[in-house]
């Protein structure tokens, strides 16, 4: 049995190299024969398919001239002219009889109807209906020629025959369109000049569809003629593409076509071929190389086996040996043996690497022991490698860390296979999942929250070797943010109340700041007012003793008026003795006043009568006017007289007003003397009364003249005292006027006290609000 060693290997690298070269190069060959011979054999293919349609190009438009041209004769538009098709009969049955590639030639009218025409068996047209033809719908629509899109079938006496239909349209001599000619090329006797004879290679063919993909020739397989291959994905894409070329499996093999479409008809000519074919010389090339290359390998494996064996196979069994022995774990084995060339720096290299090895599993060995956190290492089935003794305590497992390894971490952790864990997701996303916050039951029931940070580990080509996970037990942590959480709870309530609080002293202190300034302006107002009180005191002051000072004046002239009230005494009765002499002479007044208020009447009596006349007059001599106007010229001067009767008459009415105003005044002067006489009289008689009032007044005045004299001493004596009471009260009013002053300054430092407290209030509500916030 074959033994895989570097030798066999190298052997078989070697050789594989040569293999491989060899095969390169007869692949480069190949696959250049095989380009050039595709290559040549797709332009040939296309090129035939190019023939083929520039054929057909050529065979429809010699079709559509000779259509044309027969439109244009004048035997078949006299059929139009003149209604008699004789002359156009005869001219379509000798073309027919001279052009055996035509099946049937006709002209139709304005109405699709057919006027005259013959085809291939001789038969007379006329009076066919074609209006439902495409070419006929298209000359009657406007266009001068068209060529039919489809392929008809048309029987002979024989067999069938594929046609298909090219029209134009027929003028008058005026231009006026009365109708068209139609003529039906066989379709197969073009096919089997320029479809049917193509080929290339040998099962290569032509073959041609219509715009839906019905196929209307074929070079090999008639019975595909008049069905529809449209559902084929290769007929799809030429459809689409128009013009190219295309590979396409056909029946398991490798098929090229080639295809032109004719824009006139949407017909679409198609050269196909098997690839098979088209490389067969590219491969016979392809096997020569082959066989060459297969016998220089041969040489060359025997010529590498002898010298690979003493110079590399046993030098590389001597490092195998000791990497073994080092990959077991015996990191004391030595390399021995002899090496060469570049093995000898491998085995240098190798000695090296193992040092390096030990140094850096020493430190991985020693870090993952030296980890007092929670930690766990898996490979890339998510098997345990590595689980220290400090996630066995926090998971509260009994067994060892030893006993572990090779489970299955899902199931350490949760207890069942295949869940998704933070590790596995870590190694499938290729990067590191941290912060990732959970509470874990442990085995015997004791809630934990913990932190948990995973992240793959790569080797030093970029691989994923496994990865790790790292616990960190954030109970304590979690209990303390929940204590601080409930504190600032507590804190926030506080922070609304002292906001409460904070708001009231605010309001309370604006209220007393309030009642502050208005206790500073009272204590202002109160000072004032001491201060004009203390001068009103002073005033006052002065004034007793101005009392006083004229309180002894006033007893002396207290005396002097006794003496005067006597002489005044005496005077009243000499009034009194006067007052009588008046009085009587007031009576003799008001009887003289009395005795001209009579006459006045009298005289106003004689006035009334004076005016009476004066009306009378004044009346008549109206009346006079009045009739001497009747009289006309003859009472003109009895009218002058009248009037001047009259004016006289007004003037003695208004002298008469006059004296009754004067005599009236009299009267009232006199009724106003008599009353005032009387008043006088009265008057007399009150003075008579208030002079005896007064001499008896006088004598009380000097009873009291005397005791008022003796009063006035007593004010005096009590002015002096009340001087000295003043005084007192004046110096009572500057200590008050004192203590105002100290007042007032103690308001505005009480003022200026309170507005700090506002401030502060202010303050700690803005405080509480970014508490608040926070």
């Amino acid at each position: 049995m074959f033994k895989r060693s570097i030798g066999s290997v190298l052997v078989v690298s070697v050789s594989l190299a040569v293999i491989v070269a060899i095969a390169g190069m007869g692949l480069y060959v190949t696959r250049s024969s095989n380009t050039m011979a595709l290559e040549t054999s797709r332009q040939a293919v296309t090129t035939q398919a190019d023939l083929s349609a520039t054929a057909l190009k050529q065979y429809l438009d010699y079709s559509r001239s000779m259509v044309v041209s027969l439109a244009g004769q004048a035997a078949i538009i006299s059929a139009f002219e003149t209604g008699d098709p004789s002359r156009a009969d005869e001219r379509f049955a000798s073309f027919i009889k001279a052009y055996p590639d035509y099946w049937a030639m006709f002209a139709f009218d304005l109405h699709g109807k057919v006027v005259a025409g013959y085809n291939a068996l001789g038969k007379n047209m006329a009076g066919a209906d074609r209006s439902d033809r495409d070419y006929v719908k298209a000359i009657l629509a406007g266009q001068e020629s068209y060529c039919s899109r489809t392929i008809l079938k048309a029987k002979s006496a024989d067999k069938e025959m594929l046609i298909f239909g090219v029209s134009a349209a027929v003028h008058d001599a005026t231009g006026k369109l009365v109708g068209g000619v139609g003529v039906f090329p066989r379709w197969d006797v073009f096919t089997e000049h320029f479809i049917d004879t193509l080929h290339f290679g040998k099962r290569g063919y032509a073959f041609a569809f219509d715009e839906n993909g019905v196929f209307i020739a074929h070079g090999q397989d008639k019975s595909t003629i008049l069905k529809n291959f449209g559902d084929q994905e290769f007929i799809r894409q030429a459809l689409q593409m128009k013009n190219g070329s295309l590979f396409y499996p056909w029946r398991g093999e490798q098929k090229f076509m080639a295809f032109v479409r004719v824009p006139e008809t949407g017909w679409t000519v198609a050269m196909t071929t098997y690839v098979s074919e088209m490389t067969q010389l590219a491969n016979e090339q392809r096997n020569v190389l082959v066989v060459v290359g297969i016998c220089t390998i041969l040489v060359l494996m025997a010529i590498i086996f002898i010298i690979s064996r003493k110079l590399i196979v046993r030098p590389v069994q001597n490092i195998e040996t000791f990497t073994a022995a080092v990959s077991g774990g015996d990191f004391q084995a030595a390399l021995s043996g002899t090496y060469r060339y570049e093995l000898k720096d491998l085995a240098e290299n190798v000695r090296s690497m193992v040092l390096e090895l030990k140094k850096r599993l020493g430190f991985s060995q020693g870090l993952l022991d030296g980890l007092t956190m929670p930690c766990v290492v898996v490979d890339n089935d998510q098997k345990i490698l590595f689980v220290n003794q400090a996630i066995l305590n926090f998971l509260e497992f009994d067994e060892q860390p030893d006993a572990y390894q090779g489970r299955d971490l899902a199931e350490f952790f949760y207890g069942e296979k295949g869940r998704d864990t933070l590790i596995g997701r870590a190694m499938r996303e290729k990067r590191p999942v941290i912060g990732t916050l959970t509470e874990v039951k442990g085995r015997k029931g004791t809630l934990r929250f913990a932190q948990i940070d995973t992240a793959p580990l790569y080797d030093l080509d970029g691989n994923t070797l496994g990865g790790f996970g790292v616990f960190s037990d954030l109970t304590e942590l979690r209990a303390q943010q929940k204590q601080v959480e409930a504190q600032n709870e507590r804190i926030a309530a506080v922070a609304r109340d002292a906001a409460q609080i904070s708001d009231q002293v605010a309001s309370a202190s604006e209220e007393l700041s309030a009642q502050v300034e208005q206790a500073s302006r009272g204590a202002d107002e109160q000072r004032r007012m001491t201060d004009e009180t203390a001068t009103a005191m002073e005033e006052m002051n002065a004034t007793v003793l101005e009392v006083a000072k004229n309180a002894g004046q006033a007893a002396e002239l207290a005396d002097g008026a006794r003496t005067k009230a006597d002489q005044g005494a005496a005077i009243v009765r000499d009034v009194i003795g006067a007052i009588g002499t008046i009085k009587d002479k007031a009576g003799k007044l008001g009887a003289d006043m009395a005795e001209l208020g009579g006459q006045a009447q009298d005289i106003g009596r004689v006035l009334d009568v004076i005016s009476d006349i004066a009306d009378q007059t004044n009346l008549l001599a109206l009346n006079a006017a009045i009739e001497a106007a009747r009289a006309g010229d003859a009472g003109r001067g009895f009218a002058v007289v009248a009037d001047e009767v009259r004016k006289l008459a007004e003037k003695t009415m208004q002298a008469t007003k006059e004296v009754t105003q004067a005599i009236g005044a009299i009267q009232r002067s006199a009724r106003e003397s008599i009353a005032g006489t009387e008043d006088m009289a009265k008057a007399v008689d009150q003075g008579t009364e208030r002079a005896r009032l007064s001499g008896s007044a006088l004598e009380e005045i000097q009873t009291m003249v005397v005791q008022t004299a003796d009063q006035v001493r007593g004010i005096a004596t009590a002015s002096e005292q009340q001087s000295a009471a003043s005084a007192e009260i004046s110096r009572g009013t500057e200590s008050v006027n004192r203590i105002a002053a100290e007042t007032a300054q103690a308001m505005e430092q009480s003022a200026e006290a309170v507005s700090d407290l506002a401030r502060l209030a202010q303050e700690l509500n803005t405080l509480m609000d970014a508490l608040k916030g926070q």
